[in-house]
């Protein structure tokens, strides 16, 4: 039984069912020559090209009107590192043992850490509590403390205009 999914042929004609003639035979091997060709010209040229490269870099870079590279000191940032974190530590140390004011207009002031500790223990739960302040009433007619207050009563102006 023939195979159902083959192309049909006619034989007599040389055509298939379709009607398409056969082209030439393909030829069996590819031409040598110009692949060889090609290959060669791109080695010319890379060849070439490194040539010239070299002649730049002797003629150009190497020429005597080129400024020899010039060498520049390392940053100074610190001289003596262990020493100043010796003098930094020995500030801190000295800040958090002794007394001195903060802000003696407002009566604030710095004591020694210990001193700190002690006197919290002394009051026991009572040191975490809020401290008292005392209550801030806005006086009568204010909006609450915004930036103007609200005219008396009775006078209000009819529009922003009219207040000024």
């Amino acid at each position: 039984m023939p195979d159902a999914s083959a192309p049909v042929r006619d034989d007599a004609v040389g055509h298939d069912a379709v009607g398409h003639a056969e082209g030439p035979p393909e030829a069996p091997d590819i031409r040598l020559k110009p692949v060889l060709l090609t290959g060669l010209l791109i080695v010319v040229f890379v060849a070439a090209t490194l040539a010239a490269l070299r002649v730049y870099r002797d003629t150009v870079i190497t020429s005597p009107n080129t400024e020899p590279a010039r060498t520049f000191a390392g940053p100074a940032l610190q001289r003596d590192p262990q020493g100043d974190l010796a003098r930094l530590l020995a500030d801190q140390r000295r800040r958090l043992d002794s007394y001195a004011w903060v802000d003696r207009a407002q009566g604030i002031a710095r004591m020694p850490v210990a001193e700190a500790m002690r006197r919290l223990a002394e009051r026991g739960a009572d040191a975490y509590a809020a401290p008292l302040q005392p209550e801030r009433v806005p006086p009568f007619g204010s909006r609450g403390g915004a930036a103007s207050p609200l005219p008396p009563p009775g006078s209000a102006a009819a529009s922003p205009r009219e207040a000024r």
